[in-house]
């Protein structure tokens, strides 16, 4: 490759497929943005938003129509709901609602093992993607010389909030469990967004 071609590749790399991130980096949020969010959640705005989730997730449950769009995620080894931006919640609650989701899962006991952003430069629009990827506390145990299976809690919790050219769009909270003799059987997924939500 000459010369020439080296610096036409840097000024204009191919584009990367659209599986890969064009952006991938730690998520840190400004001391202004926290403060936003603190004052936000001591308005009491958390609370009502939370229980209309809530409501809304008792409703599809039953099959019936909540103001907000709420669904529920089910596959082998993780349980999970998304939540469909809605107008009357406001893009600012939305990412502070996100947030705060966290932080209630590290108010059960839970850690944080990472919250990063990844961009994706898709074929027709932009996808942003915050994550916060929590886990149980490690319970390892031995009684008579053998090692007893972990406590895994609800399992390892991931939220994320997706974003589609610079738009919310939904929020997605999953806890992954495993199912094998290493660990005892997951809490209920009902459980965990009671203490998340309510």
């Amino acid at each position: 490759m000459s010369f020439f071609d080296k610096i036409l590749e840097q000024l204009f790399p191919k584009r990367l497929p659209e599986h890969l991130p064009v952006i991938e980096e730690a998520l840190v949020r400004s001391p202004a943005y926290r403060n936003q969010i603190l004052l936000w959640q001591n308005s009491g705005a958390h609370r009502k938003l939370a229980y209309q989730v809530w409501e809304a997730w008792q409703l599809k449950k039953q099959k019936q129509v909540a103001e907000l769009e709420v669904h529920i995620l089910k596959t082998q080894g993780s349980n999970g709901i998304a939540l469909t931006y809605h107008p009357q919640i406001g893009k600012q609650e939305f990412q502070f609602f996100f947030d705060h989701l966290k932080e209630q899962t590290l108010q059960i006991g839970y850690r944080l093992y990472t919250s990063d952003r990844r961009i994706f430069a898709r074929s027709n629009y932009s996808e942003t993607i915050e994550k916060h990827y929590l886990k149980p506390p490690i319970d390892l145990r031995i009684e008579n010389g053998a090692v007893q299976p972990c406590d895994q809690r609800y399992g390892n919790v991931i939220i994320e909030h997706i974003q589609i050219d610079d738009k919310p769009s939904f929020i997605r909270l999953m806890a992954h469990y495993y199912q094998d003799q290493l660990y005892r059987k997951a809490l209920p997924f009902e459980e965990l967004l009671q203490q998340i939500l309510l």
